[in-house]
Order: C-alpha cells, then structure tokens, then sequence
C-alpha cells in the first residue's frame, strides 16, 4: 500500500472515530439539558442511537469499499510480482542448466586431452607415432 492510500485510511478511521466521540459528547450534552421525562429521554436516546447507528453503519459501508480496493490493488500487484519472480526464476534456471552443460562439456574435453597426453607419454595414444 502507498504513503497516499495509508492517509486515505487513516483519514477514514480518523472520520469514524471523530462520528462517535462526537454521537457520545452530543448524548452527554442532551443528558445533562434535558428538562423531559425519563422515558422521553430513552425515546430520544433510541433514536439517536439507530441515527447514529445508521451513520456508522453508512461510514463502514463506504470505508469498507475503500479497503476491499486497497486489497485488490495490493492483490493485483502480488499477482503480477509472482509472474515476474517466475519468470526470473526461470530465467535462471535456464541459465545454470546452461553454465552446467558448458562445465560439463569442458570437463569432459579436458579428461579426454589428459588420457591423450598420458597414453603419448606412454606410447601408447594416438599421438605415440609422431
């Protein structure tokens, strides 16, 4: 996630957090002034607690989108980084594959010239005549 999308969040968050200190000061606040009865208070602490409710629930729905895009995204870039670690790895297999058949080759030429110069030496190779 980038410098920009981590601010979106914590931007988001901070709006949620600002709501509900602000549902809870404003609660207090209508507590404290009320001048009506016990159970009109609760009629009013009930809806303002489904409004407040309804408000959350409408910020989460909208920060909630705002995460599963950020983890698609996120998603998307791991996606195209495994290719491309395959495809390196790959690469490199082909290239070690390479390297070990060349090592293998030079291996084998040099075994070969070794047995020549030590069947001359003998009299015994190819080359014992010249």
């Amino acid at each position: 996630m980038n410098h920009q999308n981590s601010n979106e969040s914590m931007h988001g968050a901070g709006t949620v957090f600002a709501f509900a200190c602000g549902a809870i000061a404003g609660t207090a606040i209508a507590l404290l002034f009320a001048p009506t009865t016990g159970r009109d208070t609760r009629a009013f602490l009930t809806q303002r607690g489904r409004r407040a409710a309804d408000k959350g629930r409408e910020l989460l729905n909208e920060q909630g989108s705002r995460i599963a895009e950020v983890v698609e995204r996120g998603r998307d870039k791991a996606l195209v980084f495994g290719e491309r670690l395959g495809h390196a790895v790959e690469q490199g297999k082909a290239g070690y594959r390479d390297a070990l058949r060349q090592g293998q080759e030079l291996v084998a030429d040099a075994t070969k010239n070794a047995e020549d110069a030590v069947r001359a030496v003998r009299g015994t190779g190819p080359h014992a005549a010249e």
